[in-house]
């Protein structure tokens, strides 16, 4: 009998839903079970793409900023490293800022241009047709289907809203169901909640299976070449102190040969006995013969020395020293 009823407990234990890969929603009071976006916020946080705002709660309604939705889609990435974008490409995203590296990120990845003026506006509530755009740039890099369906707007009757920028992005939106539109509207200077989001992604969550996204070419381009320049410093040296002496004049001593008969000088052994075939007499057979090796006048050479008249004493000392030093040159990556 005991092993009747063992073996009935557990089949309907097997029977029972698996509560070890519960609902990552679940623990969010404000997500209702019967909730529109009840799947898509558990998808997204169960994907690592949303953080609640707190422990207990999603807050489906909040808003959902520039800065929020490209740090939700560095989560997404497989090759998104943080640490890699340190810049800012834009004057209103300082560095720390937590979602800077995302939008430095994005920007890189020519998912993002910014709002002009060199502003990327991280605080502003990202609108639908904004939305649709980085997405739609997201896929191209992904290599996902970037298809779209002609005249897919014209289901919707505020299609003539859209931004020009933004009409193709739009109509792949569309046409891929990532955007569905709301009583026949698309609504798409509407910014976008928490919840429409994360239902959002939910719905391109297939179409953007792949989180690869491709990095552009880039070019590394020199603002300040290498360089070597002079700088001067202070070393703790020994010097020489109360050293007294003067300069003389370096003079060069240059040997000549003067010939014994006749006093003449000449600056080789060659002339020198040039010298003699010169005076020699063949009728006679007399002439000039032998000569010395004696020290010409001395010449200046432009160059001094150092006498020590009185000898110094050793110190430490703090002097001036220069020295070339190379200077790294400095540049930045384009991307192509």
């Amino acid at each position: 009998m005991k092993k009747t009823l063992f073996a009935l407990i557990f089949t309907l234990v097997l029977a029972l839903p698996m509560t070890a890969s519960a609902a990552a929603a679940e623990k969010f009071t404000d997500v209702a079970p019967g909730a529109w976006y009840y799947e898509a916020v558990d998808y997204a946080v169960s994907e690592g793409l949303f953080n609640g705002t707190s422990e207990i709660t999603f807050t489906p309604d909040g808003t959902m900023t520039r800065g929020m939705f490209v740090t939700v889609l560095a989560n997404k990435t497989e090759n998104y490293s943080a640490h890699q974008y340190t810049g800012s490409s834009f004057a209103d995203v300082a560095a720390g800022q937590w979602y800077a590296p995302p939008v430095e990120w994005a920007s890189q990845s020519k998912l993002v241009n910014g709002v002009g003026n060199g502003c990327f506006a991280p605080n502003d509530s990202v609108s639908r047709e904004q939305l649709a755009v980085i997405l739609y740039n997201y896929a191209k890099g992904c290599g996902a289907d970037i298809s779209t369906t002609t005249g897919a707007l014209g289901a919707f009757t505020d299609n003539g809203h859209i931004s020009g920028y933004a009409r193709t992005a739009m109509e792949w939106a569309v046409s891929h169901k990532v955007l569905n539109g709301s009583d026949g509207r698309l609504d798409p200077k509407g910014t976008a909640t928490r919840a429409q989001v994360a239902q959002i992604l939910y719905n391109s969550r297939d179409l953007l299976a792949n989180s690869t996204l491709a990095m552009p070419d880039r070019v590394w381009v020199v603002d300040v070449p290498g360089h070597y320049e002079t700088v001067t410093r202070l070393e703790l040296q020994e010097v020489t102190v109360g050293e007294v002496g003067h300069w003389e004049d370096v003079w060069y001593t240059e040997w000549v040969y003067q010939c014994n008969q006749c006093g003449k000088i000449t600056d080789t052994v060659e002339e020198m006995h040039q010298h003699f075939d010169d005076t020699l007499n063949w009728e006679t057979g007399t002439g000039c013969g032998g000569y010395t090796m004696i020290s010409g006048d001395p010449i200046y050479t432009g160059e001094k020395y150092w006498v020590v008249d009185v000898p110094g004493h050793t110190e430490l000392k703090m002097v001036e020293v220069k020295e070339e030093v190379w200077v790294e040159e400095i540049g930045h990556w384009e991307y192509i």
